[in-house]
């Protein structure tokens, strides 16, 4: 703030601001949180973060997700993913849950993908399907709104906001790569409008094919085969407990130095190669002087293929001919499985308004569809090929459907009702219907084992899902005094599936004076689960181990769990904020929050077999005898031929059956994250040149307040092990800090910004857990490490510190027409912390690093594990 000010005292004449972003931002009318029709962000009793086109093209970030979570600090982005989440990587507010994040576009719902993030439950709405100049600004409304929305604004809401020009356009081409290799992501988009100033007609186009980004070096098998004596040392001292005794001792093995990765045979966690093309308009005609029709929307495709764990030239068993006896194998050096989706992706929505008897009015409907086919390459079905001497290489696994239909009816009239300014009152109904769907793939993707990697979808597993839901709502705005605004809302809505909720609103703001005001709200919210997180279902399969995910609304596993099925989240919302205006073009605002969530839905992670051992489901702790519970759910599910899974039968894999764990949604943790946003903007004119600041803080911090308890079934106690638990709390940087100028100077401008990531944690357990090859850390390891214990278990911490990245651009106007821009985000090439050092180099020297510490970096960080990322681009307006 003394950087702030001291650059006031050096003001010489100002300069015609009204072009500037910043102050465009500040003065900016907006329709985010509040039903009236003439509120500008400093005006707003809720927070608003409101980011312009321009703020989101100095990012050059590939997508408008990432755009979006680079300039506003409570909103981050993933940047890697399992198996098929690595396609549809998601983003959230204040670290809860993408699915507490609410997406409008143009101030109304759209759609979510189909794609299911079985690591949390994520299943939002896919933005990389917007253009990027499409958009005019995006507001972030980081407060609870689901009184004024309805279900998932619990953590606030994204409204993408449309450019509604009626001429001229845009095209603009790019380029951007890591430094470090990787990421080479040709860019083109394009604007064209037509019209007039009653009627316009804006359509956009954008495409991109971004490379994959490989960071890893060699692993396990590799490290054995270049150094094979000392391989089989170690294997020697630790028999058949290390990874290194399977590499080293098998002849077949050998085959692997042939591999053309060799020794760089492991590359999961790297992102997906990306190609995506899409296409989106925004359209509205005045019909009569009082009726006006508008309409919006777009169709997509993206392709994408992430590469998954390395299968040894062993790992699954050859054909053996039964005339000659020789046994021959399919992939004789061994082979990199890929999971690949090719998606569509389809949004329309249309829709009158007008004034009619002094009443607003706005009646809309919109139909959206994702539809996201999944496949396995370069694969193998082991069935197939172990009684045939064939499978395919390629299978197609099935598809992912997912869609919505909303029709909403708005009134909206002011009032005189004697009071300092007119009562605004809003009432609505809303009708949404809601699908989701899994089709069948082709009969070898799921033939007994199915394919490697991602087995595909079989009839009995396919099905149709579909629910709908019932809204009234209405929201009062007044002011009881002059300086004093006080809103309320309320809103009841009905679900098909599990009944009605009725939640409401309370916010206030009062001006003390025209540079200082106060402002709060208290909300209840709740977030219906989706229908993909009730019926998602898929087994995903490691060299050695099995993780089938259950569908928590199927009545079998809702008998298991005790339960009928998910039930909504509901929540209770909290927000004190504080508004500065000490000077002319300085704005600051200072908002603190408290988010309780009940009944919070997260994947429960239930343990079967462990090393061929049975496992009590909620400890993992080791014991003589299968669970019967879950091994009745595995073998009503198809997985399993009986309790016993050494009993041929079921659909996994004879060797994924070492370590099987099960995963369900469930209703399982209340939580409460609390925290403070302060943003900062000041314009500052000079004779030389104009400098636009920007401070942005975000602290958050997420506690577990109580978790659900186990059925006695499968072993009672906590659904979540106490290491879960501190790894949900902690394992997200603490805080998030933007800061940086602007300087435009004649035809250029540069921006410097530096974003800081806080520190974060997790512990891991003080073993290698190699899928069954597991060796404990010993005391001479240990005592390098911070250690704790929990539930009996050793872990030690796993802690990067914190991270702060240079961005820095430089932008060339040449004329009116022409802009052209270069750069670097992360500039000095800064990566997240590496693995603990004693810990990391126990794994590497042991050959046991062939599926976890791939790399020298930890890979949780939000920024990623890539390095410095480097563009330039060219815009041409016309």
């Amino acid at each position: 703030m003394a950087l702030l000010l001291t650059a006031h005292t050096v003001l010489a004449q100002p300069s015609d601001t009204s072009s500037d972003p910043t102050v465009k931002e500040m003065s900016t009318v907006i329709v985010t949180g509040t039903r009236k029709t003439d509120m500008t962000v400093t005006d707003s009793p809720a927070p608003i973060q409101l980011v312009s086109a321009e703020n989101l093209k100095t990012t050059n970030a590939p997508d408008l997700q990432n755009a979006i979570a680079m300039v506003v600090p409570s909103y981050n982005s993933n940047q890697v993913g399992n198996d098929m989440a690595s396609q549809t990587l998601t983003a959230s507010l204040r670290f809860l849950s993408a699915n507490h994040t609410l997406v409008l576009v143009n101030g109304k719902r759209i759609h979510i993908t189909a794609n299911v993030n079985t690591s949390n439950g994520d299943d939002a709405a896919d933005l990389s399907f917007i253009p990027q100049e499409a958009i005019d600004h995006v507001e972030v409304l980081t407060d609870g709104a689901a009184a004024l929305y309805g279900s998932d604004a619990i953590a606030g809401v994204v409204n993408i906001i449309l450019k509604k020009n009626h001429s001229g356009g845009e095209v603009s081409v790019g380029y951007s790569k890591y430094g470090d290799g990787g990421g080479k992501d040709p860019k083109a988009g394009a604007n064209i409008a037509f019209g007039d100033e009653k009627n316009f007609f804006s359509l956009s186009a954008e495409s991109e094919n971004r490379q994959s980004i490989y960071r890893f070096g060699p692993q396990a098998l590799g490290n054995c085969l270049q150094n094979l004596a000392d391989c089989q040392k170690v294997a020697a001292a630790y028999d058949d407990d290390s990874y290194a005794g399977w590499a080293a001792l098998d002849p077949l093995m050998q085959n692997a130095r042939l591999n053309p990765k060799f020794p760089y045979l492991n590359n999961w966690l790297n992102p997906p190669a990306v190609h995506r093309e899409t296409l989106y308009f925004n359209a509205g005609a005045q019909l009569t002087d009082d009726i006006s029709f508008y309409a919006f929307g777009g169709f997509g495709k993206k392709r994408a293929q992430s590469e998954e764990n390395y299968r040894a030239p062993d790992q699954l068993p050859g054909y053996t001919d039964p005339v000659t006896g020789n046994t021959s194998y399919m992939y004789l050096l061994g082979f990199n499985p890929s999971e690949a989706s090719r998606e569509k992706d389809f949004q329309l929505t249309a829709g009158l308004n007008g004034n009619i008897a002094g009443w607003a009015w706005d009646l809309s409907s919109g139909l959206g569809k994702n539809r996201m086919n999944v496949y396995t390459l370069n694969s193998e079905n082991q069935s197939l090929y172990s009684e045939l001497g064939y499978s395919p290489a390629n299978f197609y696994d099935g598809a992912f459907k997912a869609g919505q239909w909303t029709t909403n009816f708005n009134l909206t009239r002011d009032f005189q009702v004697g009071l300092s300014a007119p009562l605004t009152l809003n009432a609505g109904l809303e009708y949404r219907k809601d699908s989701y769907g899994i089709a069948p793939g082709d009969p070898a993707s799921y033939y007994k084992v199915g394919a490697s990697s991602f087995p595909g979808y079989g009839p009995g597993v396919a099905g149709s899902y579909n629910r709908n839901a019932k809204s009234v709502f209405a929201d009062a705005v007044f002011y009881p005094v002059e300086h004093w605004l006080v809103d309320i809302a309320a809103r009841y809505e009905n679900y098909s599936d599990f009944g009605s909720k009725v939640i409401g609103k309370l916010t206030t703001r009062f001006d003390f004076s025209e540079a200082f005001a106060i402002r709060g709200t208290a909300s209840t919210g709740f977030r219906a689960p989706n229908l993909g997180e009730e019926y998602y279902t898929q087994v995903a399969v490691g060299p050695s181990s099995a993780n089938p995910i259950l569908q928590p609304n199927n009545p079998a596993v809702g008998a298991l769990l005790g339960s009928s099925g998910l039930k909504p989240e509901t929540s209770t919302n909290y927000s004190l904020g504080f508004v500065f205006r000490p000077l002319e073009n300085l704005n600051s605002t200072l908002d603190f929050y408290r988010i309780t969530i009940a009944n919070r839905v997260v994947p429960l992670n239930l343990c079967y077999t462990s090393g061929s051992t049975a496992c009590v489901p909620t400890t993992g702790v080791a014991t003589d005898s299968y669970n019967v519970a879950l091994g009745n759910a595995l073998v009503s599910s198809g997985y399993l031929g009986a309790i016993d899974p050494n009993v041929s039968g079921g659909s996994l894999d004879p060797t994924a059956r070492e370590n099987i764990s099960v995963s369900v949604f469930y209703n399982a943790i209340k939580t409460r994250t609390q925290g403070l946003d302060w943003v900062t903007n000041y314009h500052s004119d000079f004779d030389w040149a104009s400098i636009d600041w920007l401070l942005a803080i975000n602290y958050n911090k997420m506690t577990v307040l109580s978790a659900a308890q186990a059925p006695v079934s499968l072993g009672g106690g906590s659904v979540l092990s106490q290491v879960d638990i501190v790894n949900l709390e902690k394992n997200n940087p603490k805080y998030r800090i933007n800061f940086g100028p602007t300087f435009n100077v004649g035809k250029f401008s540069f921006t410097v910004s530096e974003q800081v990531y806080g520190p974060q944690y997790q512990w891991a357990a003080a073993n290698t857990n190699n899928d069954g090859f597991g060796i404990a850390y010993p005391a001479s390891v240990l005592s390098q490490l911070t250690t704790a214990t929990f539930d009996g278990g050793t872990y030690f911490k796993e802690r990067i510190a914190v991270m702060a990245l240079t961005n820095l651009s430089v932008t060339f106007k040449p004329s009116d027409m022409w802009s052209l821009t270069a750069g670097g985000n992360n500039i000095f090439n800064k990566y997240p912390s590496g693995w603990p050092k004693a810990a990391y180099q126990f794994e590497v020297q042991n050959y046991e690093n062939q599926w976890g510490m791939l790399g020298p970096y930890q890979t949780s960080s939000p920024v990623g594990l890539f390095g410095a990322y480097w563009f330039a681009n060219a815009t041409f307006k016309f």
